[in-house]
């Protein structure tokens, strides 16, 4: 039986969970959407078929198995807050609240209510298959994490999810470097004319108990063909360097290769357009569970976000715990503050420290 979901907003974010549930509507039913005005609901309306609301109060009163809340940051602790305590389970866009203050109040609002925030991007096919060799026990104990994916919050979760770090204290270091771009493609298509600005491109390092996080990240990235992402993980018997994976399998014996993706539609494969698997030699390390729907990458993880948020709903494993979503968001604010005034910053006894983090429960024993 489909999820039933309400969304809360219908912005470029909010559309990605809309497209999901359209795209997999036997898995996914959105059965109300809450926009800011008439004119955004009519819109949304005729461009999802979905029925739509501008009233909090028609929308909180609603049958869901869970609420998506897609909003401004400056907004969503407040309806995410509303709608928890109305009893719905809640999966609240990132990062949960904007400010250092806002966090730890809104931490304290929901920390025994059902919110799960929708932080998706150890979902996405080739990092959930680097985390799964990571956690394979392949490469030893991993102690450093080079992450040039993401932004902020996202890359901080990154950094985690590979060190398995949950809540214990650990020291921010930053800066910043200037550098001329040119942006050749945006969120939405590539630019007729491409245009050549100031990028303010920021590394970190995020010190935690004998293993080290090193983030660097400029918004260009995100979109541009030239500008590729980056990772490196270090095991103490191997590494992952983006999709070459390399170890010491046993005495005068080392292995290497690169992680290996299946996509179906090419020559003459006429199952229709979609990934598939990825796998390391013989073994499937990522698999599709929305195989056959035509969804690009980071659309499979928002879908697997969903699911997941419906189980937790439902009374399973969480998703995504406020807690972990709270502490990503903490430390991203922490290396803003590292590169702004070029200090070292210690991040510890968090208000959240006794919760149970889902990043080092899943680090391998």
């Amino acid at each position: 039986m489909a999820a039933r979901i309400g969304i809360v907003g219908a912005s470029w974010r909010g559309e990605y969970f809309l497209r999901a549930a359209a795209t997999l509507p036997e898995h996914f039913e959105v059965a109300r959407l809450l926009t800011r005005t008439d004119a955004s609901a009519e819109r949304a309306a005729a461009k999802w078929g979905v029925a739509t609301t501008t009233s909090l109060d028609d929308f909180r009163a609603g049958d869901y198995d869970f609420i998506v809340v897609a909003t401004p940051p400056d907004v969503a602790p407040d309806v995410t807050v509303a709608l928890a305590r109305d009893g719905h389970a809640v999966l609240t866009e990132t990062p949960p609240a904007p400010t250092r203050e806002a966090l730890f109040a809104f931490w304290e609002d929901v920390r025994d209510l059902r919110v799960q925030v929708a932080e998706q991007y150890r979902f996405q096919a080739h990092h959930a298959a680097r985390l799964a060799v990571a956690q394979s026990g392949r490469l030893g104990d991993v102690s450093l994490a080079r992450m040039s994916v993401a932004h902020g919050y996202h890359g901080v979760s990154l950094i985690r999810a590979f060190l398995g770090a949950g809540f214990e204290p650990v020291s921010v270091s930053g800066w910043a470097a200037a550098s001329p771009v040119v942006s050749a493609r945006g969120r939405d298509d590539w630019n007729d004319s491409p245009v050549e600005y100031t990028s303010n491109r920021t590394f970190a390092r995020l010190d935690f108990a004998g293993r080290t996080g090193l983030y660097e990240f400029d918004f260009e990235q995100y979109f541009s063909p030239i500008r590729p992402r980056r990772i490196e993980i270090h095991g103490a018997r191997g590494q992952i360097a983006d999709d070459d994976v390399s170890y010491v399998v046993g005495p005068r014996h080392a292995t290497t290769g690169t992680l290996q993706r299946t996509a179906t539609g090419a020559d003459g494969d006429l199952e229709g357009w979609f990934v598939d698997a990825i796998s390391w030699g013989d073994d499937i390390v990522w698999q599709n569970r929305f195989r056959g729907a035509r969804l690009n990458d980071d659309e499979v993880a928002v879908a697997e976000l969903m699911h997941r948020m419906a189980v937790y709903a439902a009374g399973g494993e969480p998703a995504y715990p406020a807690a972990d979503g709270c502490h990503d968001q903490l430390l991203s604010l922490a290396i803003n503050d590292a590169v702004g005034s070029g200090a070292t910053l210690r991040v510890e006894d968090v208000p959240w420290m006794a919760e149970r983090s889902i990043l080092a429960a899943e680090r391998p024993a």
